[in-house]
């Protein structure tokens, strides 16, 4: 079973109460794909490569200048050789205006898939909203949730970042992110997505902090309950993994 890493979260803009006063998010990164493969040891080559995706880095902040914001980082990809491989998650849209009146257009960034290489291909990130001077503005979208069938699962959206003031009004809420290869009848892989969260850290204002995307668990493989390939609001997204399971038949 191969877990794709998570994306980073997209740069925003930090006035830290000067000029427009205004804190922005940047949107959350996607949550990384799975890939399960059945097969004979028999089948394998002398020897596999292996590689363990590396979460995606938070893009550039900015005092005032959205020009200068970058998006975060795309997740790595995990693979064992060409047998099993899982893409990243796409990393979160870094804000691109420094107002109240217009989207940030911090939108999410796209899930991971099993079955590939490149980044994204899974689960749609959430589309930000349009601010107001005094909130609430027009609701973004959330990202959206994974599939799973057994053999590939979606990593989910990211939440789209939101705008508050250095006053605590939340001028546009930021939106939650989407669960990881979610089945309703095999939930043995999802990972929980989160809800937006209040910048603790500085404006104060409640629910702009993006929330983000799952990525997957390899529960029926390792028996443990730890989620792989998530993205992290304000933080790298979580490393992916490789696991591979021999038993007797």
């Amino acid at each position: 079973m191969c877990i794709g890493a998570g994306g980073g979260q997209g740069g925003g803009i930090v006035t830290n109460n000067t000029g427009t006063g205004i804190r922005s998010f940047g949107g959350a990164g996607g949550g990384g794909g799975v890939h399960r493969v059945r097969g004979l040891l028999s089948g394998l080559p002398p020897s596999v490569a292996v590689v363990v995706g590396v979460g995606g880095s938070p893009g550039i902040e900015h005092v005032s200048d959205p020009a200068v914001t970058t998006d975060g980082g795309d997740g790595g990809a995990s693979s064992f050789g060409e047998i099993c491989m899982a893409s990243g998650g796409k990393g979160g849209h870094a804000v691109q205006s420094n107002s109240l009146t217009v989207s940030s257009q911090g939108n999410g960034g796209q899930g991971g898939i099993g079955g590939r290489i490149l980044a994204g291909g899974g689960a749609v990130g959430g589309i930000a909203g349009t601010p107001t001077a005094t909130g609430p503005g027009t609701a973004g979208t959330a990202g959206d949730w994974g599939d799973w069938d057994g053999v590939v699962g979606e990593g989910g959206g990211g939440g789209a970042g939101g705008v508050g003031t250095y006053s605590g009004v939340t001028a546009n809420a930021a939106t939650s992110g989407g669960g990881g290869s979610f089945d309703p009848g095999d939930t043995s892989v999802y990972a929980n997505p989160t809800s937006p969260s209040t910048d603790t850290a500085g404006s104060g204002a409640a629910s702009i902090v993006p929330g983000g995307a799952g990525g997957a668990r390899a529960t029926p493989l390792n028996q443990l309950p730890t989620v792989y390939g998530s993205s992290v609001p304000r933080a790298k997204g979580l490393d992916g993994y490789v696991v591979i399971r021999l038993t007797a038949e």
